[in-house]
């Protein structure tokens, strides 16, 4: 889907809802990326240093199996912060991605930190799909602290996002339901519940 149209659409269904550049190292065959400090943030390069269509091109990097050459671009991308909401989704689903094939353990566990620094401000700026995979990421502990509760409040928030409605798209499935229900109570789903009540999106936030 065009980006403009995408982000127009979760702009009204939020609305509606509300209450580096680095050069990658290619040695030897697999592709690397090397891992940023997923506690700091990078400064935004202008526009007229990335490629043309910046987000088009990392889109089809990502689909295309081409997340080392992906990332660059949208770790720009994701420094711009509001309205980029999508790039650092497909920058956490990409870090996610070569983690995977990373035979460093240090350095694999650093890329699932930063990629889940990326979704969880997609997630906070009401993204549905990212918080669709925080639920999956708190209750397997990747790149996080496993933590069922908290994983059962991103699936709440989730059910209850108008953006999510706005796309058609459906609600977590019934799998990761089941495993939500067996590894929490009542008592913790009212936990999740109450920090699902006090979640607040990122773009509402007080910053005072």
């Amino acid at each position: 889907m065009n980006r403009k149209l995408t982000l127009a659409i979760l702009s009204v269904a939020v609305c509606l809802a509300a209450p580096a550049f680095a050069q990658m190292p290619g040695g030897g065959g697999r592709p690397t990326v090397d891992p940023i400090d997923p506690s700091g943030d990078q400064a935004p390069a202008p526009l007229s240093a990335l490629p043309p269509d910046p987000e088009g091109k990392a889109e089809d990097l990502r689909l295309a199996g081409k997340c080392d050459q992906a990332i660059p671009i949208l770790r720009r991308l994701a420094a711009y912060g509001d309205g980029y909401e999508l790039a650092q989704y497909n920058l956490g689903l990409c870090l996610l991605d070569v983690a995977k094939a990373d035979s460093n353990a240090q350095q694999a566990a650093t890329l699932r930190q930063e990629a889940a620094v990326s979704i969880l401000r997609a997630a906070n700026h009401n993204l549905p799909k990212a918080q669709a995979s925080l639920v999956t990421m708190y209750l397997d502990g990747v790149g996080v602290a496993r933590d069922p509760v908290e994983a059962a409040k991103w699936a709440l928030i989730y059910h209850t996002n108008g953006a999510r409605f706005a796309l058609g798209m459906p609600n977590i499935s019934a799998d990761l339901q089941a495993r939500l229900d067996a590894v929490l109570d009542a008592a913790a789903w009212a936990q999740a519940q109450s920090r699902a009540d006090a979640w607040i999106p990122a773009p509402q936030q007080n910053p005072g």
